[in-house]
C-alpha cells in the first residue's frame, strides 16, 4: 500500500453551537438520522491522561460500492470497522479525533483527522479542521477507488454537519451526563472517575 500515490482532503466547517455544548454530546452523536451508515458502537478504552480525556473507541459501519466496484464483493454493500481515537482537552478546549479503518484495507485505507476548537470569530460557534489521507492498493483500480472515496468526502461531511446539528438540538437543555461531569472536573482534579454512560 505504502507504493500508491495518497489522495488528500483539507475541509474546514462551523458548527453554530458553542464548544461547550459540541464536547457535552460528542460521546452520544449516534445515532441520528444522518448517520444511518453507523451500525454500532463501542467505547474498548477510556482514560485521563494528564487532565486530558483519551478515549478509544470502535465502529461499524456500511457503505455502498460504485457499480464498476461491485465485482470486488459478493454484496453490492461493505461493512468495515473503524478505530476512533479520541483526546478532549478541556483547558485548550479541543477536540482531536484520529479515525481509520481497519477492515477492508486491502480494498483502501482512509485515515481522518478532525480538530474541533472554538471559533475566532464567534465564540458561540465551533470550527471543524478536518484533513483525510486515502490509499488503495487494489491493482489498476487503486487510483481510481481513491478517487472515487475523495469524490464523496465532501458529501459525508456534509451528512455530519447535518448529524452534529440534529443531536446538538436534541440535547439541548438536558442535564450533563456523567463523561462530561467528570471531565470538567479534569480541569481543576488530577484524578476523576467515570461511570459507564
Amino acid at each position: 500500500m505504502a507504493a500508491e500515490k495518497a489522495r488528500y482532503y483539507y475541509e474546514r466547517s462551523t458548527l453554530k453551537h458553542s464548544w461547550d455544548d459540541v464536547v457535552r454530546v460528542f460521546f452520544n452523536r449516534y445515532p441520528n438520522p444522518y448517520a444511518k451508515h453507523v451500525l454500532c458502537e463501542d467505547t474498548l478504552q477510556r482514560k485521563v491522561v494528564n487532565n486530558k480525556l483519551v478515549s478509544t473507541r470502535l465502529l461499524v459501519k456500511s457503505g455502498v460500492l460504485p457499480k464498476w466496484g461491485e465485482f470486488m464483493f459478493k454484496e453490492n454493500s461493505t461493512k468495515t470497522v473503524i478505530v476512533e481515537n479520541s483526546i478532549v482537552d478541556p483547558v485548550e478546549k479541543t477536540i482531536t479525533t484520529y479515525t481509520r479503518n481497519v477492515t477492508l484495507t486491502s480494498m483502501s485505507l482512509l485515515e481522518e483527522k478532525c480538530i474541533y476548537k472554538p471559533s475566532k470569530d464567534n465564540g458561540e460557534w465551533t470550527i471543524c479542521e478536518r484533513s483525510a489521507s486515502v490509499m488503495s492498493s487494489v491493482r489498476f483500480l487503486g487510483p481510481r477507488i481513491a478517487q472515487y472515496i475523495v469524490s464523496r468526502y465532501p458529501h459525508t461531511v456534509l451528512r455530519t454537519d447535518k448529524g452534529w446539528d440534529f443531536i446538538l438540538r436534541k440535547f439541548q437543555g438536558r442535564p450533563q451526563n456523567s463523561v462530561m461531569v467528570a471531565l470538567a472536573r479534569t480541569g481543576v482534579h488530577k484524578q476523576a472517575k467515570f461511570v459507564r454512560v
